[in-house]
């Protein structure tokens, strides 16, 4: 006899794909938050097609580049790792397609940030990216590139 949950329904992948509560990213840290703002960030995947949005390479003030200001823990954060040493399922928008930057004068699209989607262990366990594996990468060309 097995004990947990309930048996649930099973739902085809097409199903869970086409379900938009299946594609919102994880919601930022609480740490992160100011207090009273539980806002997601925005969603990479593109509403008419379903495909997933992803950097085509890190832009030149990518996060996940040397030498940038975020703290050894951050940049872990913000891969997914968790500190038991596995990673979540969630994916980083990258900075530079957020819609509050003043930096995106082209407009771009959020985007998954190329540094988590090329990432060899955060790529893998990213929803959105096994998702995008199969209805579709857009890929967005950066504003600055390397």
């Amino acid at each position: 006899m097995l004990t947990g949950r309930p048996e649930e329904p099973s739902v085809s992948f097409r199903a869970f794909c086409e379900d938009p509560a299946n594609r919102m990213p994880r919601p930022a840290p609480a740490a992160v938050l100011a207090p009273g703002d539980d806002t997601c960030a925005p969603s990479v995947f593109d509403p008419e097609t379903g495909r997933v949005r992803v950097m085509s390479s890190k832009c030149t003030t990518c996060i996940g580049r040397r030498g940038t200001q975020l703290s050894d823990e951050r940049r872990r954060e913000l891969l997914g790792l968790r500190p038991d040493g596995s990673y979540d399922e969630g994916w980083t928008v990258c900075h530079a397609t957020l819609p509050d930057n003043p930096d995106n004068t082209e407009e771009l699209p959020p985007s998954v940030c190329a540094w988590v989607a090329q990432h060899p262990l955060a790529a893998k366990r990213s929803l959105a990216m096994r998702i995008g594996a199969s209805t579709g990468f857009d890929y967005i060309d950066p504003q600055s590139k390397p």
